[in-house]
């Protein structure tokens, strides 16, 4: 993904039109659709929830038509959201008050940290709903892997949000 950034996001606008035009069309029922990202796939769930209103590719099919904007997104240890002049920002992010609501999880000695701060910072300056989890240690890349701090934290930190501020 760092390398083809936009094509990877191409790829998850596709995705989340397709699932709501098939969900639409009754081949299954769909509640809510949202996007979870892990490092550089943060980055890519933070561009599908803020650049939705763009035409990113060309239309293929009558999918297109259909809002590609995520109801939620989780950011996990996000990477390259703070690329922006003296680490702010980076600007093809487009946080606006219609950005969906986001719980963002990083660790102080993540070399990414800025990330999970800078984008965090930009939410809640445009008053969108944002969790920020932010822990001493446990670095970058730790998943769900046993044994770190950070692994064996976020996923239910994750649940509680996803009951209280999604599903209900």
């Amino acid at each position: 993904m760092p390398n083809k950034p936009q094509e990877a996001l191409f790829d998850l606008q596709r995705a989340i039109r397709v699932l709501r035009g098939k969900s639409a069309n009754g081949d299954f029922k769909l509640r809510k659709l949202g996007v979870l990202g892990f490092s550089a796939g943060g980055s890519l769930s933070a561009r599908a929830s803020t650049r939705f209103k763009e035409a990113s590719y060309p239309a293929i099919d009558a999918f297109d038509t259909i809002s590609s904007k995520p109801d939620f997104a989780l950011l996990i240890y996000p990477a390259y959201l703070d690329q922006g002049i003296q680490n702010q920002l980076t600007p093809e992010l487009l946080v606006d008050a219609e950005s969906p609501p986001m719980f963002i999880f990083a660790t102080a000695d993540d070399p990414h940290g800025n990330s999970a701060l800078v984008m965090t910072t930009a939410l809640r300056n445009k008053k969108v709903p944002v969790e920020l989890h932010f822990l001493a240690t446990g670095g970058h890349g730790y998943g769900i892997r046993p044994g770190n701090i950070a692994a064996e934290t976020w996923p239910a930190l994750a649940e509680v949000w996803l009951q209280t501020q999604v599903l209900d």
